[in-house]
C-alpha cells in the first residue's frame, strides 16, 4: 500500500471504502489493526465501517479477520458478464480459444496497468500469472502493449506512466519503438518477459468501449510466437470483436 495513503487518510465515506477494498485486494484479508495501519482510518471509525460493510454483505468477518463478502462477488460477476461489450466479445474469444488451444485474455487499460476482463484458461492456464480482475503493468505483456500502442506518445509524460519503462531494455525509447512497430504491424508480442518460456500475442480493439481494449493468446513460447497462423488468428478475432461492437452500437442508435 503506497505511503501517501497512510500519511493523508481519506475523510469521506466513499474514499474510506475505496481504501479498505484496495487494502483487501493487496492483502487478501485484514484485521482491524491492519486496516487502521494501511488506510490511516482511525480505529473506532474503521471498526464501524468494517462492521457496516459486513452487515451489507460487502465483507465477511471470520474471527478477527475481514475478507471480501459474497455481495461484492455477485456485483463483480454481474459487472463482467452483463456488460454489452463482454457479451459481444465472449463467443469470439471462445472460438479463438478452441482454434488455438491457447489461454485467451480480454483486457482494458487503467492508467498504466492492464485489467483482465476475461480469461479462458484450459490446461495451460495455471502457467499464466493472470486472473479475472487482476492488474499487471501494461508494458510487460503482449495484451498490455496492445492497449498502449494506440495511445498518443505525449501521454507517457504524465505521472501515471512514470514507471512505464521499468524492466525494458533500452528504456522508454526502446518501448516506444516497439509500440510503433506494433502499431504498423497490428500485433504485439511477449517473448518470455513476464514468465520465462511463456509466449503471448496481442491485438488491440479500437472500437467498442470508452477505454482501450485488447485481446491476447498465451502458451508455450516456441509454439505461440513462431507460428504466423497464431498471430493471424488473434488479428481476425480482434477485427471480429470490432465488427460486433460496431453492430451493437448501430443497433443502439436506431432504438
Amino acid at each position: 500500500m503506497p505511503d501517501d495513503r497512510e500519511q493523508a487518510p481519506a475523510t469521506s465515506m466513499l474514499d474510506r471504502i475505496e481504501l479498505v477494498l484496495e487494502a483487501l485486494d493487496d492483502n487478501g484479508y485484514l484485521t482491524l489493526s491492519e486496516t487502521t495501519r494501511l488506510t490511516g482510518i482511525p480505529s473506532s471509525s474503521a471498526h464501524r465501517l468494517l462492521e457496516k460493510m459486513v452487515a451489507m454483505r460487502w465483507l465477511n468477518r471470520v474471527g478477527s479477520r475481514y475478507e471480501l463478502g459474497v455481495r461484492l462477488f455477485e456485483l463483480g460477476s454481474r459487472a463482467v458478464r452483463n456488460h454489452w461489450f463482454h457479451r459481444a466479445s465472449l463467443p469470439i474469444l471462445q472460438d479463438l480459444h478452441r482454434s488455438t488451444g491457447a489461454v485467451v485474455h480480454l483486457a482494458i487499460l487503467d492508467g498504466a496497468d492492464t485489467i483482465y476482463w476475461e480469461k479462458l484458461s484450459g490446461t495451460f492456464g495455471a502457467n499464466v500469472p493472470s486472473r479475472l480482475g487482476g492488474r499487471y503493468p501494461a508494458h510487460r505483456s503482449a495484451v498490455g502493449k496492445a492497449l498502449l500502442m494506440r495511445l498518443p506518445r505525449e501521454l507517457f509524460d504524465q505521472p501515471v506512466f512514470a514507471h512505464l519503462e521499468a524492466g525494458v531494455v533500452g528504456g522508454r525509447k526502446a518501448l516506444e519503438a516497439e509500440l510503433d512497430r506494433a502499431l504498423a504491424e497490428g500485433i504485439t508480442y511477449d517473448r518470455g518477459m513476464s514468465v520465462p518460456d511463456l509466449g503471448c500475442i496481442g491485438a488491440s480493439i479500437s472500437r467498442g468501449i470508452p477505454k482501450p481494449a485488447a485481446i491476447s493468446i498465451c502458451g508455450p513460447l516456441d509454439r505461440i510466437v513462431n507460428d504466423r497462423r497464431m498471430a493471424e488468428a488473434v488479428q481476425r478475432a480482434a477485427a471480429a470483436i470490432e465488427r460486433a461492437a460496431r453492430q451493437v452500437d448501430a443497433e443502439a442508435r436506431t432504438t
